[in-house]
């Protein structure tokens, strides 16, 4: 009988040895690079790029934190409740610490229908919801809010999304339209969803025009 080859290195058997710097040569799947250590008043300190920072961010820009002042179910039935939703993509949540949760949606139009909503009843227990921003921590309030706007009486050929954030922008950040303004089937007024921080001060009206032509407040 035939005696037995040796497996092919790699492929079974014993497995195949890299060295050193093949280890530590292979790709990065960070989207920054490693920063060096510097000073600051004599203590060692590792400062960041603001540019550094928003790629660090990027993968939380659908992510919510979730607030319980008065105790908090578990984690699963938290996951659990979410389920029951329907929402259109993968949702997880994490713990932050007692209170807070960390609520990271996959979909934009999740991350808005759980925002919007502002407080959710998880059984006895009181869910506030705000928005994650990199300088969020648990022990400061989140300034921003979503806000519905109503713009009466715009003209009909305005009801155009990039038209209504464009009105907008100067009051927040828009979100989205509501069904009714986004299908046209409620001229009489649009309805816009804007971002606002609330320690600002916020924009009251509009001066809109076509350039040559009389314009109106809004």
């Amino acid at each position: 009988m035939a005696g037995r080859q040796p497996l092919a290195e790699g492929l079974g058997g014993s497995p195949s040895r890299r060295s050193f710097s093949q280890l530590f040569s292979q790709p990065s799947s960070s989207p920054i690079q490693l920063r060096p250590v510097t000073s600051y008043k004599g203590e060692a300190a590792v400062i960041f790029s603001r540019e550094d920072a928003d790629r660090l961010a990027s993968p939380f820009r659908w992510a919510l934190v979730g607030k319980f002042s008065h105790g908090r179910p578990s984690l699963e039935d938290i996951r659990k409740f979410l389920a029951t939703l329907n929402l259109r993509d993968h949702v997880s949540v994490r713990l932050l610490d007692y209170r807070h949760v960390l609520i990271k949606c996959s979909a934009e139009v999740d991350f808005n229908r759980l925002w919007t909503r502002g407080i959710w009843q998880l059984g006895r227990f009181p869910m506030r919801v705000f928005r994650w921003t990199r300088d969020f921590h648990v022990q400061k309030e989140s300034s921003l809010a979503p806000v519905w706007v109503t713009l009466p009486a715009l003209p009909v050929h305005f009801f155009d999304k990039h038209s209504l954030f464009s009105i907008l922008s100067p009051v927040g950040k828009p979100l989205f339209l509501d069904a009714a303004t986004a299908a046209g089937t409620r001229p009489s007024v649009a309805r816009v969803c804007v971002e606002v921080d609330l320690v600002k001060p916020i924009c009251s009206r509009v001066w809109v025009a076509v350039e040559g032509e009389t314009g109106f407040w809004q």
